[in-house]
């Protein structure tokens, strides 16, 4: 098939067109590399914004599938910027959706598990009440209700992928990067490890594998065509507990420092994957295992 990936310098982007090209696929992307990830390979991305109609056409009439990555997904920076996280996050995504239906395509759209809040219930499913508590998760979920809207107005097919926490090779480990590559940077550098709040903040870590197999699923059934639906391990972790295991790993003799809490931050996320489950998803991150390979890939790397 080929496949158009917005975003494909980030993070899951870039993954995805390794993951894709291996499979056979042919793959084609663009980003405005505002916040490209450590990918050796993300010159192949052609320079394009999802702001912009013009830059995101001609690539959606090519392809047989979009997967939409590109995505302003900080939440600080979504507070100190709200504007450029809702023109990137809504209509960057309604400019996808337009292209979608005018040349009847394809759509994988990469939600968040940030448009549900903080967890209400055990686990969340994909009926969980949608609460986002900061501008990025409000602009997360205007654009996972546009596609359903696309999909109930006008038969658009499109499959909404709510992706829990993500980590893995490439990260950015700046101030707007993951927690676990940020943690990683402090601690081989002996700096220390500020914890926002009380560190009781729990999340569903799921190593970039996981992901790529998610999306994978997502292109393969056509059922989930119209559908939302979870993909992480069922598990949580706190951001203590990760901080321990990250020094642990590394050996550091780096500080655990607590500051104040930060404004729009969930406390608990966890993923209810029995519909993903139900299609042959199959989880196999090992937490601490997988930061252990991705400590080794740091050191090698960054």
């Amino acid at each position: 098939m080929k496949i158009f990936i917005p975003g494909a310098a980030g993070f899951i982007g870039s993954h995805l067109w390794d993951f894709l090209e291996s499979k056979g696929h042919e793959v084609e992307g663009i980003d405005n590399f505002q916040h490209a990830s450590k990918h050796p390979k993300n010159s192949r991305a052609k320079y394009g914004d999802i702001r912009y109609y013009a830059d995101i056409e001609p690539f959606v009439k090519w392809a047989d599938i979009t997967i939409l990555t590109a995505a302003q997904i900080h939440v600080d920076k979504s507070i100190t910027n709200p504007q450029e996280t809702v023109d990137i996050n809504v209509s960057g995504t309604l400019n996808i959706l337009e292209a979608v239906r005018k040349y009847d395509k394809r759509l994988i759209f990469a939600s968040s598990s940030e448009v549900y809040g903080s967890s209400q219930s055990e686990t969340m499913d994909e009926l969980h009440p949608l609460d986002g508590q900061s501008p990025y998760a409000a602009s997360k979920t205007a654009g996972d209700r546009l596609c359903k809207a696309y999909f109930d107005t006008y038969g658009t097919k499109v499959t909404i992928l709510r992706n829990f926490n993500t980590f893995g090779e490439y990260q950015n480990d700046t101030s707007y990067g993951g927690v676990i590559a940020i943690f990683t940077r402090k601690a081989l550098a002996g700096e220390d490890i500020v914890v926002f709040g009380t560190g009781k903040q729990s999340r569903d870590y799921m190593y970039i594998e996981d992901a790529l197999l998610g999306y994978e699923l997502c292109m393969n059934t056509q059922e989930l065509i119209g559908e939302s639906v979870n993909v992480g391990t069922g598990e949580t972790i706190t951001i203590n507990e990760l901080a321990d295991i990250i020094k642990k790993i590394t050996k550091s003799k780096s500080k655990i420092v607590h500051v104040a809490k930060r404004p729009g931050e969930v406390m608990r996320l966890c993923a209810d994957i029995t519909k993903a489950r139900d299609y042959g998803f199959e989880p196999q991150t090992d937490c601490e295992k997988d930061i252990k390979k991705y400590v080794g890939w740091y050191r090698k790397h960054c």
